[in-house]
Protein backbone atom coordinates (compact mmCIF):
# COMPACT_ATOMS: atom_id res chain seq x y z
CA UNK A 1 0.00 0.00 0.00
CA UNK A 2 1.10 3.58 -0.63
CA UNK A 3 1.77 6.22 2.00
CA UNK A 4 -1.68 7.81 1.65
CA UNK A 5 -3.42 4.46 2.13
CA UNK A 6 -1.30 3.69 5.18
CA UNK A 7 -2.12 7.11 6.61
CA UNK A 8 -5.83 6.33 6.25
CA UNK A 9 -5.46 2.95 7.93
CA UNK A 10 -3.43 4.38 10.80
CA UNK A 11 -6.26 6.77 11.67
CA UNK A 12 -8.95 4.08 11.93
CA UNK A 13 -10.80 3.09 15.05
CA UNK A 14 -10.23 -0.44 16.33
CA UNK A 15 -13.54 -1.87 14.96
CA UNK A 16 -12.87 -0.38 11.52
CA UNK A 17 -9.30 -1.66 11.55
CA UNK A 18 -10.61 -5.17 12.18
CA UNK A 19 -12.90 -4.86 9.16
CA UNK A 20 -9.92 -4.02 6.95
CA UNK A 21 -8.04 -7.01 8.37
CA UNK A 22 -10.93 -9.29 7.41
CA UNK A 23 -11.19 -7.68 3.96
CA UNK A 24 -7.46 -8.19 3.47
CA UNK A 25 -7.88 -11.89 4.22
CA UNK A 26 -10.81 -12.14 1.79
CA UNK A 27 -8.80 -10.44 -0.94
CA UNK A 28 -6.01 -12.97 -0.52
CA UNK A 29 -8.29 -15.97 -1.01
CA UNK A 30 -7.86 -17.79 -4.32
CA UNK A 31 -11.51 -17.50 -5.37
CA UNK A 32 -13.17 -15.40 -8.11
CA UNK A 33 -14.81 -12.14 -7.06
CA UNK A 34 -18.59 -12.36 -6.73
CA UNK A 35 -21.51 -10.03 -6.11
CA UNK A 36 -21.16 -10.18 -2.32
CA UNK A 37 -17.51 -9.15 -2.59
CA UNK A 38 -18.40 -6.09 -4.66
CA UNK A 39 -21.20 -5.06 -2.34
CA UNK A 40 -19.21 -5.39 0.88
CA UNK A 41 -15.45 -4.98 0.47
CA UNK A 42 -13.76 -5.36 -2.95
CA UNK A 43 -13.96 -1.76 -4.28
CA UNK A 44 -13.07 -0.46 -0.82
CA UNK A 45 -9.77 -2.34 -0.97
CA UNK A 46 -9.06 -1.34 -4.57
CA UNK A 47 -9.43 2.28 -3.48
CA UNK A 48 -6.37 1.64 -1.30
CA UNK A 49 -4.45 0.13 -4.25
CA UNK A 50 -4.50 -3.26 -2.50
CA UNK A 51 -2.48 -5.53 -4.79
CA UNK A 52 -4.42 -8.74 -4.06
CA UNK A 53 -7.74 -7.00 -4.68
CA UNK A 54 -6.48 -5.50 -7.95
CA UNK A 55 -5.39 -8.93 -9.18
CA UNK A 56 -8.57 -10.73 -8.06
CA UNK A 57 -10.09 -13.12 -10.62
CA UNK A 58 -12.97 -11.19 -12.26
CA UNK A 59 -14.42 -13.94 -14.47
CA UNK A 60 -17.67 -13.93 -12.47
CA UNK A 61 -17.72 -10.17 -12.08
CA UNK A 62 -17.65 -9.21 -15.77
CA UNK A 63 -20.95 -10.87 -16.77
CA UNK A 64 -22.65 -9.49 -13.64
CA UNK A 65 -21.64 -5.98 -14.67
CA UNK A 66 -22.33 -6.48 -18.38
CA UNK A 67 -25.90 -7.64 -17.91
CA UNK A 68 -26.66 -4.30 -16.21
CA UNK A 69 -24.60 -1.95 -18.37
CA UNK A 70 -25.34 -3.54 -21.77
CA UNK A 71 -28.75 -1.95 -22.07
CA UNK A 72 -30.82 -0.22 -24.69
CA UNK A 73 -31.54 3.48 -24.18
CA UNK A 74 -34.07 4.69 -26.75
CA UNK A 75 -32.58 7.03 -29.33
CA UNK A 76 -28.97 6.03 -28.73
CA UNK A 77 -29.42 3.04 -31.03
CA UNK A 78 -29.95 5.40 -33.96
CA UNK A 79 -27.19 7.97 -34.21
CA UNK A 80 -28.66 9.33 -37.46
CA UNK A 81 -31.62 11.05 -35.80
CA UNK A 82 -31.45 14.85 -35.97
CA UNK A 83 -30.80 16.86 -32.82
CA UNK A 84 -34.37 18.09 -32.47
CA UNK A 85 -35.69 14.53 -32.50
CA UNK A 86 -33.15 13.43 -29.91
CA UNK A 87 -34.19 16.19 -27.58
CA UNK A 88 -37.92 15.53 -27.80
CA UNK A 89 -37.96 11.73 -27.73
CA UNK A 90 -35.52 11.21 -24.88
CA UNK A 91 -37.42 12.69 -21.96
CA UNK A 92 -39.69 9.76 -21.14
CA UNK A 93 -37.48 6.78 -21.97
CA UNK A 94 -38.08 4.18 -19.21
CA UNK A 95 -34.96 3.11 -17.34
CA UNK A 96 -34.14 -0.52 -16.62
CA UNK A 97 -33.01 -1.71 -13.18
CA UNK A 98 -33.57 -0.15 -9.78
CA UNK A 99 -31.30 2.23 -7.86
CA UNK A 100 -29.52 -0.46 -5.85
CA UNK A 101 -28.72 -2.41 -9.02
CA UNK A 102 -27.11 0.66 -10.58
CA UNK A 103 -25.06 1.31 -7.46
CA UNK A 104 -23.82 -2.27 -7.64
CA UNK A 105 -22.95 -1.71 -11.31
CA UNK A 106 -21.09 1.47 -10.37
CA UNK A 107 -18.97 -0.43 -7.85
CA UNK A 108 -18.47 -3.42 -10.16
CA UNK A 109 -17.42 -1.24 -13.09
CA UNK A 110 -15.04 0.64 -10.80
CA UNK A 111 -13.40 -2.69 -9.91
CA UNK A 112 -13.12 -3.82 -13.54
CA UNK A 113 -11.68 -0.49 -14.68
CA UNK A 114 -9.25 -0.35 -11.77
CA UNK A 115 -7.91 -3.74 -12.81
CA UNK A 116 -7.49 -2.56 -16.41
CA UNK A 117 -5.58 0.53 -15.23
CA UNK A 118 -3.41 -1.67 -13.02
CA UNK A 119 -2.06 -3.71 -15.94
CA UNK A 120 1.67 -3.27 -16.47
CA UNK A 121 1.78 -5.01 -19.86
CA UNK A 122 -0.39 -4.38 -22.90
CA UNK A 123 -2.31 -7.26 -24.41
CA UNK A 124 -1.05 -7.99 -27.91
CA UNK A 125 -4.05 -7.67 -30.21
CA UNK A 126 -4.09 -7.34 -34.00
CA UNK A 127 -7.25 -5.21 -33.89
CA UNK A 128 -8.50 -2.69 -31.32
CA UNK A 129 -10.87 -4.11 -28.67
CA UNK A 130 -13.75 -1.85 -29.86
CA UNK A 131 -15.80 -2.08 -26.68
CA UNK A 132 -16.14 1.64 -25.98
CA UNK A 133 -18.70 2.12 -28.74
CA UNK A 134 -20.96 -0.45 -27.04
CA UNK A 135 -21.33 1.63 -23.87
CA UNK A 136 -24.47 3.74 -23.93
CA UNK A 137 -25.27 7.01 -22.23
CA UNK A 138 -28.26 8.74 -20.71
CA UNK A 139 -28.74 12.36 -21.74
CA UNK A 140 -30.08 14.62 -19.00
CA UNK A 141 -29.78 17.88 -20.93
CA UNK A 142 -30.30 19.02 -24.49
CA UNK A 143 -27.74 20.60 -26.78
CA UNK A 144 -28.40 24.03 -25.25
CA UNK A 145 -28.05 22.80 -21.66
CA UNK A 146 -31.75 22.65 -20.74
CA UNK A 147 -32.90 19.79 -18.52
CA UNK A 148 -34.93 17.21 -20.44
CA UNK A 149 -35.73 14.85 -17.59
CA UNK A 150 -37.80 15.27 -14.46
CA UNK A 151 -36.14 15.64 -11.08
CA UNK A 152 -38.17 12.72 -9.70
CA UNK A 153 -35.71 10.11 -10.98
CA UNK A 154 -32.52 12.19 -10.73
CA UNK A 155 -30.90 9.96 -8.10
CA UNK A 156 -31.35 6.87 -10.27
CA UNK A 157 -30.25 8.76 -13.38
CA UNK A 158 -27.00 9.79 -11.71
CA UNK A 159 -26.30 6.29 -10.38
CA UNK A 160 -26.76 5.05 -13.93
CA UNK A 161 -24.39 7.65 -15.40
CA UNK A 162 -21.71 6.95 -12.80
CA UNK A 163 -21.90 3.22 -13.55
CA UNK A 164 -21.69 3.73 -17.32
CA UNK A 165 -18.87 6.27 -16.95
CA UNK A 166 -16.78 3.93 -14.80
CA UNK A 167 -17.31 1.18 -17.37
CA UNK A 168 -16.44 3.49 -20.28
CA UNK A 169 -13.11 4.56 -18.76
CA UNK A 170 -11.82 1.00 -18.74
CA UNK A 171 -12.68 0.45 -22.40
CA UNK A 172 -11.39 3.93 -23.28
CA UNK A 173 -8.06 3.19 -21.58
CA UNK A 174 -7.74 -0.21 -23.24
CA UNK A 175 -8.50 1.06 -26.75
CA UNK A 176 -6.34 4.15 -26.35
CA UNK A 177 -3.39 2.02 -25.21
CA UNK A 178 -3.80 -0.05 -28.36
CA UNK A 179 -4.07 3.06 -30.56
CA UNK A 180 -0.93 4.61 -29.05
CA UNK A 181 1.09 1.44 -29.48
CA UNK A 182 -0.08 1.05 -33.10
CA UNK A 183 0.24 4.71 -34.16
CA UNK A 184 -3.52 4.91 -34.64
CA UNK A 185 -4.20 8.26 -32.98
CA UNK A 186 -5.00 11.55 -34.69
CA UNK A 187 -1.73 13.14 -35.80
CA UNK A 188 1.67 11.67 -36.55
CA UNK A 189 3.55 13.21 -33.62
CA UNK A 190 3.20 12.41 -29.93
CA UNK A 191 4.78 15.72 -28.90
CA UNK A 192 2.80 17.40 -26.13
CA UNK A 193 0.73 14.33 -25.31
CA UNK A 194 0.69 13.23 -21.69
CA UNK A 195 1.07 9.60 -20.64
CA UNK A 196 -2.07 7.74 -19.63
CA UNK A 197 -2.82 7.56 -15.91
CA UNK A 198 -2.57 4.21 -14.18
CA UNK A 199 -4.18 3.04 -10.98
CA UNK A 200 -0.98 3.84 -9.09
CA UNK A 201 -0.84 7.46 -10.32
CA UNK A 202 -4.47 8.25 -9.51
CA UNK A 203 -4.85 9.80 -6.04
CA UNK A 204 -7.77 7.52 -5.21
CA UNK A 205 -6.74 6.81 -1.58
CA UNK A 206 -7.25 10.49 -0.75
CA UNK A 207 -10.94 10.34 -1.71
CA UNK A 208 -12.22 9.53 1.79
CA UNK A 209 -12.64 5.79 1.15
CA UNK A 210 -15.50 4.14 3.03
CA UNK A 211 -15.07 1.30 5.49
CA UNK A 212 -15.64 -2.23 4.12
CA UNK A 213 -17.92 -4.89 5.56
CA UNK A 214 -20.54 -2.56 6.98
CA UNK A 215 -24.26 -2.63 6.07
CA UNK A 216 -24.07 0.64 4.12
CA UNK A 217 -20.82 -0.28 2.31
CA UNK A 218 -22.25 -0.10 -1.22
CA UNK A 219 -24.12 3.14 -0.55
CA UNK A 220 -21.13 4.90 0.98
CA UNK A 221 -18.79 3.77 -1.79
CA UNK A 222 -20.98 5.26 -4.53
CA UNK A 223 -20.45 8.82 -3.26
CA UNK A 224 -17.11 8.65 -1.44
CA UNK A 225 -15.18 10.47 -4.18
CA UNK A 226 -17.59 13.39 -4.51
CA UNK A 227 -16.69 15.65 -1.54
CA UNK A 228 -13.09 16.09 -2.70
CA UNK A 229 -13.58 15.81 -6.45
CA UNK A 230 -16.46 18.29 -6.70
CA UNK A 231 -14.77 21.00 -4.63
CA UNK A 232 -13.72 23.96 -6.82
CA UNK A 233 -10.10 23.63 -5.68
CA UNK A 234 -9.94 20.17 -7.26
CA UNK A 235 -10.40 21.69 -10.72
CA UNK A 236 -8.23 24.75 -10.14
CA UNK A 237 -5.02 23.39 -8.63
CA UNK A 238 -3.65 21.72 -11.78
CA UNK A 239 -3.82 21.72 -15.56
CA UNK A 240 -5.96 19.07 -17.27
CA UNK A 241 -5.36 16.87 -20.28
CA UNK A 242 -7.14 13.95 -21.91
CA UNK A 243 -8.48 12.53 -25.15
CA UNK A 244 -11.62 12.73 -27.23
CA UNK A 245 -12.92 9.61 -28.95
CA UNK A 246 -15.09 9.60 -32.06
CA UNK A 247 -16.29 6.44 -33.74
CA UNK A 248 -14.28 7.10 -36.89
CA UNK A 249 -12.91 4.27 -38.98
CA UNK A 250 -9.34 5.53 -38.62
CA UNK A 251 -7.57 7.64 -35.99
CA UNK A 252 -10.50 7.88 -33.54
CA UNK A 253 -8.49 9.37 -30.64
CA UNK A 254 -7.61 13.07 -30.50
CA UNK A 255 -5.20 14.00 -27.71
CA UNK A 256 -5.21 17.32 -25.85
CA UNK A 257 -1.84 19.04 -26.15
CA UNK A 258 -0.91 17.25 -29.37
CA UNK A 259 0.73 19.10 -32.24
CA UNK A 260 -1.87 21.24 -34.03
CA UNK A 261 -0.83 22.45 -37.48
CA UNK A 262 -3.29 25.37 -37.52
CA UNK A 263 -2.09 26.62 -34.15
CA UNK A 264 1.57 26.24 -35.05
CA UNK A 265 1.42 27.75 -38.55
CA UNK A 266 -0.54 30.80 -37.36
CA UNK A 267 1.44 31.15 -34.12
CA UNK A 268 -1.77 31.06 -32.15
CA UNK A 269 0.17 29.82 -29.14
CA UNK A 270 1.93 33.18 -28.97
CA UNK A 271 0.96 36.74 -28.05
CA UNK A 272 0.31 38.75 -30.07
CA UNK A 273 -1.15 36.58 -32.82
CA UNK A 274 -3.24 37.50 -35.89
CA UNK A 275 -6.58 36.06 -34.69
CA UNK A 276 -7.19 36.14 -30.93
CA UNK A 277 -6.48 38.40 -27.94
CA UNK A 278 -5.27 35.29 -26.10
CA UNK A 279 -2.92 32.36 -26.63
CA UNK A 280 -4.17 28.91 -27.59
CA UNK A 281 -2.56 26.72 -24.94
CA UNK A 282 -1.65 23.04 -24.79
CA UNK A 283 -3.63 22.05 -21.71
CA UNK A 284 -6.84 23.00 -19.95
CA UNK A 285 -6.83 25.53 -17.12
CA UNK A 286 -10.03 26.32 -15.24
CA UNK A 287 -11.05 29.44 -13.39
CA UNK A 288 -13.92 29.84 -10.95
CA UNK A 289 -16.72 32.17 -12.10
CA UNK A 290 -19.58 32.05 -9.60
CA UNK A 291 -21.76 29.75 -7.49
CA UNK A 292 -25.45 29.44 -6.59
CA UNK A 293 -27.93 27.17 -4.79
CA UNK A 294 -26.10 27.66 -1.52
CA UNK A 295 -22.78 26.74 -3.10
CA UNK A 296 -24.00 23.34 -4.28
CA UNK A 297 -23.55 24.36 -7.93
CA UNK A 298 -20.95 26.55 -9.56
CA UNK A 299 -19.56 27.60 -12.93
CA UNK A 300 -16.03 27.13 -14.27
CA UNK A 301 -14.57 28.53 -17.47
CA UNK A 302 -11.46 27.30 -19.25
CA UNK A 303 -8.75 28.87 -21.32
CA UNK A 304 -8.63 28.21 -25.06
CA UNK A 305 -6.70 24.97 -25.57
CA UNK A 306 -5.91 22.69 -28.48
CA UNK A 307 -5.66 19.04 -29.33
CA UNK A 308 -4.24 17.51 -32.52
CA UNK A 309 -7.36 18.27 -34.49
CA UNK A 310 -9.27 21.09 -32.82
CA UNK A 311 -9.34 24.18 -30.63
CA UNK A 312 -11.82 24.39 -27.79
CA UNK A 313 -13.09 26.46 -24.87
CA UNK A 314 -15.18 25.06 -22.02
CA UNK A 315 -17.85 26.26 -19.62
CA UNK A 316 -18.58 23.69 -16.91
CA UNK A 317 -21.48 23.69 -14.45
CA UNK A 318 -20.61 21.43 -11.52
CA UNK A 319 -23.20 19.88 -9.22
CA UNK A 320 -21.44 19.12 -5.92
CA UNK A 321 -24.28 16.93 -4.65
CA UNK A 322 -24.23 14.24 -7.34
CA UNK A 323 -21.13 14.86 -9.49
CA UNK A 324 -23.08 15.80 -12.62
CA UNK A 325 -21.32 18.20 -15.00
CA UNK A 326 -22.77 20.15 -17.90
CA UNK A 327 -19.84 20.80 -20.22
CA UNK A 328 -20.38 23.42 -22.93
CA UNK A 329 -17.86 23.40 -25.80
CA UNK A 330 -17.13 26.32 -28.12
CA UNK A 331 -14.64 26.86 -30.93
CA UNK A 332 -12.94 30.26 -30.43
CA UNK A 333 -14.23 31.52 -33.81
CA UNK A 334 -17.86 30.58 -33.08
CA UNK A 335 -20.41 32.05 -30.69
CA UNK A 336 -22.57 28.98 -30.04
CA UNK A 337 -21.96 26.42 -27.30
CA UNK A 338 -22.66 22.68 -27.55
CA UNK A 339 -23.53 21.11 -24.20
CA UNK A 340 -22.74 17.52 -23.19
CA UNK A 341 -23.57 15.60 -20.02
CA UNK A 342 -20.60 14.43 -17.96
CA UNK A 343 -19.79 13.08 -14.51
CA UNK A 344 -16.78 13.26 -12.25
CA UNK A 345 -15.52 9.75 -11.54
CA UNK A 346 -12.59 8.47 -9.45
CA UNK A 347 -10.73 8.31 -12.79
CA UNK A 348 -11.43 11.92 -13.83
CA UNK A 349 -14.11 13.56 -15.98
CA UNK A 350 -16.09 11.41 -18.43
CA UNK A 351 -18.46 12.93 -21.00
CA UNK A 352 -20.43 11.52 -23.90
CA UNK A 353 -22.99 12.38 -26.53
CA UNK A 354 -24.27 8.83 -26.80
CA UNK A 355 -23.61 5.42 -28.24
CA UNK A 356 -21.51 5.29 -31.41
CA UNK A 357 -20.88 9.02 -31.19
CA UNK A 358 -18.19 10.59 -29.02
CA UNK A 359 -16.58 10.28 -25.62
CA UNK A 360 -14.21 12.49 -23.70
CA UNK A 361 -11.94 11.52 -20.81
CA UNK A 362 -10.09 14.25 -18.94
CA UNK A 363 -7.60 13.92 -16.11
CA UNK A 364 -5.11 16.09 -14.25
CA UNK A 365 -1.69 16.44 -15.86
CA UNK A 366 -0.02 15.43 -12.60
CA UNK A 367 -1.74 12.05 -12.82
CA UNK A 368 0.43 11.34 -15.87
CA UNK A 369 3.74 12.56 -14.50
CA UNK A 370 4.75 9.34 -12.77
CA UNK A 371 4.36 7.15 -15.88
Amino acid sequence: LGDSALAILSSLTKPDWKRYVVADALASQDTPANQYDVERWLPHMMVLHHSAALSKDNTMLRPLCDVICDITIGFDLDSEQPWQDLETCVANVPLPWDLQTWKFAQAASFCLTSQLLARTTLRQLEKPPQRLCTVQWLRLTDHQGHNIRTEDDSVQHMAMLHALANRAVGFFHEELQWALSNNATHGASTAGLMALPTISTLPIPTHSPPVPLVPEALESFSTCHLPMMTDPSFFLDDEWTGYAFSNAENMPFDGIGGHNLEVASNRLDELPNPHFPFRVERYIRFQFVNEWAGGSQYLLESNCYHSHGRMDMLRVIVNKVNGHLKIAHRHPLRSDWAVLDAVITPFGIVESFGRRAMWGWYWKCSWSSAN
